[in-house]
């Protein structure tokens, strides 16, 4: 075994029948096209690497907005699902009551077009890759939602004959029994499982999964390309920016409407409170939007609350431009000096350009990845968040920003090497595949 617990290359190699023919056709399957700028991310990171190894083979996406994920990634795009959720509440699924019994009936004819269609679309595909992007969990939703689209999708990809294989997947709570089921039938149908951290893997074990003989792989979305990140000069900084996160959490599972509303009430006013003392201490503000559709509210809602306390952006200096595709979000966190977000990928992103963070955590997946770098002591939950520690946290970190920078991007290294070590596997088998 070699770092990390990875076994060589060519020990995968070895399971894995040669591939033989013309040209290949690759799947990747995610929570694309729902606006979430990580997942897109995501998405870009393992395209760029697929695309350098293999770049005669025909790639497309699946996506839940094929429209989005075209004028994103310019790939071909095929769609999760032909059928209308807009107007269902995902909170409900499929248990419990007469009109749920009718709406499950009249999803019937839906399901076989979505089957049908799924399986037409894989045939001729040489491998689908579940890829990242939060997919195993029924958070904010229930057993008819991602469990259940990742189980179809990786059973229409046996039943076309193609390979599964799931690449960097971070596993978030599973509150139902039909929800694990399925998360679990899904990942067996695979000949290659790999997890964004140690929790993850072991988690999925918790939920039943025999995960011992899979591996743990940091984020994709350290294997960006280099150029996409550009390095901080830091020599044009004049005032030292507070890159801020804000998001909207609720664990529908966990808490009634009244008390998530407490818990986002008392976060939001912490949030104000903080602005207010950055403000006091000369601090410059960017607010960071790492999901276009959700985090928009939360956003309104601070400026809302700020305003109320006679704070206004145009003369309080705070900037606030939004954010709808991962070049903005890039560029916007390249102009900060420390990242404060309960957005995982705005932390990871901030990582990469050597700007360190301070964790809002909603997930244990952002105290892994800050354990990863070194930055583990700077974080708390979103829903029990503290004014006076989160200011002690800052000002610890801004003491030490010379001295974890060089730990940060050593760690960015060894990740983005790790990640080079997995595209050489999962992509192995391919005829013609070569690194460039």
């Amino acid at each position: 075994m070699n770092v990390a617990g990875i076994e060589p290359a060519s020990a995968f190699k070895r399971r894995l029948p040669p591939r033989v023919g013309k040209r290949s056709r690759i799947g990747f399957f995610g929570i694309f096209g729902i606006q979430n700028l990580g997942n897109e991310c995501t998405l870009q990171a393992i395209l760029k690497n697929a695309q350098r190894r293999l770049p005669d083979d025909e790639i497309y996406a699946i996506s839940f907005n094929p429209a989005d994920t075209v004028a994103r990634h310019k790939i071909p795009a095929y769609a999760v699902t032909y059928q209308d959720f807009s107007g269902v509440n995902p909170r409900t699924g499929f248990i419990g009551g007469l009109e749920k019994l009718l709406r499950l009936i009249r999803r019937v004819p839906g399901e076989l077009n979505d089957w049908l269609k799924a399986i037409k679309t894989l045939r001729g595909t040489s491998v689908v890759f579940m890829t990242g992007t939060g997919m195993l969990t029924d958070y904010m939703t229930s057993a008819s939602g991602f469990p259940y689209h990742v189980f179809r999708w990786a059973a229409a990809s046996r039943l076309a004959g193609c390979k599964v294989r799931f690449v960097g997947v971070g596993v978030s709570p599973i509150y139902g029994r039909m929800s694990r089921w399925l998360i679990r039938a899904a990942l067996s149908l695979a000949d290659y499982r790999s997890f964004r951290d140690q929790n993850s893997k072991d988690k999925i074990r918790k939920y039943g999964f025999n995960s011992d003989n899979d591996y743990v792989f940091p984020d994709l979305v350290f294997s960006l390309p280099p150029e996409t990140c550009p390095p901080r000069n830091d020599c044009d900084v004049h005032i030292r920016t507070v890159g801020l996160g804000v998001m909207d959490h609720w664990d529908i599972h966990l808490w009634s409407p009244e008390k998530h509303q407490a818990i986002y009430s008392a976060y939001l006013e912490t949030m104000c409170d903080f602005v207010k003392w950055l403000i006091k201490h000369s601090y410059g503000i960017r607010i960071l939007q790492g999901d276009s559709k959700h985090d928009a509210r939360a956003r309104a809602d601070l400026k809302a609350r700020l305003e109320r306390r006679g704070i206004h952006y145009e003369t309080a200096g705070i900037i606030d431009e939004g954010s709808t595709t991962v070049e903005q979000l890039i560029g916007q966190i390249a102009k900060t000096d420390i990242v404060i977000s309960p957005r995982f990928h705005s932390l990871l992103l901030g990582l990469m350009m050597n700007i360190p963070g301070i964790s809002i955590s909603y997930d244990p997946k952002n105290d892994a990845l800050l354990d990863s770098v070194g930055l583990g002591e700077y974080r708390q939950a979103i829903d029990n968040i503290g004014f006076q520690k989160l200011v002690d946290q800052f000002k610890n970190l801004e003491l030490r920003i010379n001295d974890v920078k060089p730990l940060i991007e050593q760690k960015s290294k060894e990740h983005r090497a790790l990640l080079e070590n997995q595209y050489d596997k999962i992509f192995s088998d391919f005829f013609g595949s070569t690194r460039q």
